[in-house]
């Protein structure tokens, strides 16, 4: 944690943005040891997050925000080892969605249950806490 700066109007303000900076980071770093410890890279990690459902390429570009180019390479890795299909979309034929395989469906699983076993943040609150901090996160969106 940085020190905080009695001269800034809101050194309230910069200790809850400074601390959620930290938590962003403990995150990240959850989330990249968790898709190296299942044999994936970040990006492909987080489109199998993406998979609760079939979705277009395109949607999933939208979700990584990224281009829907990079999500062809992500979806040729995926393929390759099993764990997606492409499927023409059925209410738009010209576009692929993409859909777990079985293999995918038990990776996707492994997956969530190990970002969630120890999770940063989360794993250190009890249930009311968890809703405490869950309802402050919506009323700040």
């Amino acid at each position: 944690m940085t020190e905080l700066y009695t001269d800034w109007p809101d050194p309230e303000g910069q200790e809850i943005v400074e601390r959620l900076f930290a938590a962003d980071a403990a995150l990240r770093a959850h989330f990249e040891k968790t898709a190296a410890a299942v044999g994936l890279t970040v990006p492909q990690a987080h489109t199998l997050v993406q998979l609760g459902q079939p979705l277009r390429m395109g949607q999933i570009a939208g979700q990584l925000h990224c281009e829907p180019s990079h999500v062809t390479g992500i979806a040729d890795a995926l393929e390759q080892g099993g764990f997606v299909r492409r499927e023409p979309d059925p209410d738009d034929r010209r576009a692929k969605r993409l859909v777990l395989t079985a293999s995918g469906q038990q990776l996707r699983g492994r997956l969530l249950a190990r970002l969630f076993e120890q999770a940063p943040i989360i794993s250190v609150l009890d249930a009311d806490q968890r809703t405490t901090l869950l309802s402050l996160l919506r009323l700040a969106q």
